[in-house]
């Protein structure tokens, strides 16, 4: 694994996650959000991602 220093010379951002956040791993925070999303991708499906990253590289 890199050192700090190593990654701060290639100007990467350093990211430490917090164990204290697992605690939310299986609660859901926005169920109104969580509702229409699932709604939308019933109705649209779920987007292509390989189709739309080709289309904005080119």
């Amino acid at each position: 694994m890199k050192s700090v220093l190593e990654l701060n010379e290639k100007k990467v951002p350093v990211v430490r996650i917090d164990k204290a956040l697992n605690k939310y791993d299986d609660v859901v925070l926005f169920p109104e959000k969580v509702k229409k999303a699932r709604e939308s991708f019933k109705k649209f499906g779920i987007p292509d991602l390989k189709k739309r990253s080709q289309t904005t590289t080119k």
